[in-house]
């Protein structure tokens, strides 16, 4: 008799055991480990503002990602020549475009076609001589070193 209570004890500190274990393991899964990224400031023809007021629909992971690494350039790139399409398209529309070319030129073996793929998306009777300014000039001043 004293061997089955024994057992019962047994049986029931191992189960306990591993329901804590459990727990335990369950607790550290809900905490999320990802680092929410720095909400920069970058200046944009005199006017500071951060990823979600310049692209306030379209502040994805990685264009706020692009935004703190290449927004201090952001300034020069909209003043520069974006050629003569270029002129015509918002700060906002010309940083998104900048953004997205640095994003693309910093992953090996992307092209300007991956860029014009992309930025057809939102510019779809864009061709390729008003895009490649866009491209162009964000590898020449707002991500010169990918």
């Amino acid at each position: 008799m004293s061997r089955i209570i024994v057992a019962v004890l047994v049986v029931a500190a191992l189960l306990g055991t591993g329901f804590a274990f459990y727990r335990a393991l369950s607790d550290v899964a809900q905490t999320s480990t990802e680092r929410p990224l720095a909400d920069d400031v970058a200046t944009v023809r005199g006017r500071t503002v951060t990823c979600v007021e310049l692209l306030p629909d379209s502040c994805s992971f990685d264009m706020q990602f692009a935004f703190d690494r290449w927004g201090d350039g952001l300034n020069a790139y909209v003043a520069s020549d974006l050629g003569p399409w270029g002129r015509g398209v918002s700060d906002a529309s010309a940083a998104k475009l900048g953004l997205q070319a640095c994003n693309l030129s910093s992953i090996p073996g992307q092209t300007y076609l991956e860029f014009e793929r992309v930025a057809r998306a939102d510019y779809p009777d864009a061709n390729t001589s008003q895009l490649y300014p866009f491209w162009d000039q964000a590898r020449r001043i707002l991500c010169p070193a990918g």
